[in-house]
């Protein structure tokens, strides 16, 4: 959990009468949060959205996704659910292609150690705030990558474009 989240959500507790809200780590938290603020100095603009609710009332339809959730913004949907393993069957053969094809023994662990360290400007893209542990939001973004690479090598065979997607 980022140094963010962790205050959020501590400063949310506060506002729980059933919870122990810890002064000392909020401040903590805080000045962790306005260092790594000041260590990213580099603005990135968010480019990933909330469809307005405007938008959203007049077809619902139209701006949720009906087979696969890609990303944290509809992860949780049970009608998606099922496309789960397919994402999970993609991850496991790019784990096997990584293990075979290279003469270093990568691991897909890897692909997500490296995301992990972009969590913080995987984040910033995001309009909304992600409740999702650092590792958790990394661990979701390679399953997904592996997910659209097999899905778009598929369809760029099916297409005859194979030869332009793997040069």
């Amino acid at each position: 959990m980022s140094s963010l989240q962790t205050a959020m959500s501590m400063s949310m507790s506060f506002n729980n009468p059933h919870s122990h809200f810890d002064e000392h780590g909020w401040v903590i938290n805080i000045r962790r949060t306005l260092e790594e603020e000041l260590e990213n100095d580099t603005e990135i603009p968010v480019s990933i959205f909330n469809v307005p609710k405007t938008l959203m009332s007049t077809d619902p339809d139209s701006y949720t996704p009906q087979e696969v959730a890609i990303g944290p913004y509809h992860y949780w949907r049970p009608q998606l659910y099922e496309m789960e393993r397919y994402k999970l069957a993609a991850a496991k053969r790019t784990q096997r292609h990584l293990h075979n094809d290279c003469s270093t023994d990568l691991k897909f662990d890897h692909v997500v150690d490296q995301l992990l360290m972009l969590v913080l400007k995987i984040r910033a893209s995001y309009h909304k705030f992600l409740n999702f542990s650092n590792e958790m939001l990394a661990w979701m973004m390679a399953i997904d990558a592996s997910f659209l690479l097999e899905f778009l090598q598929i369809y760029a065979v099916k297409q005859g474009h194979v030869n332009r997607i793997l040069r």
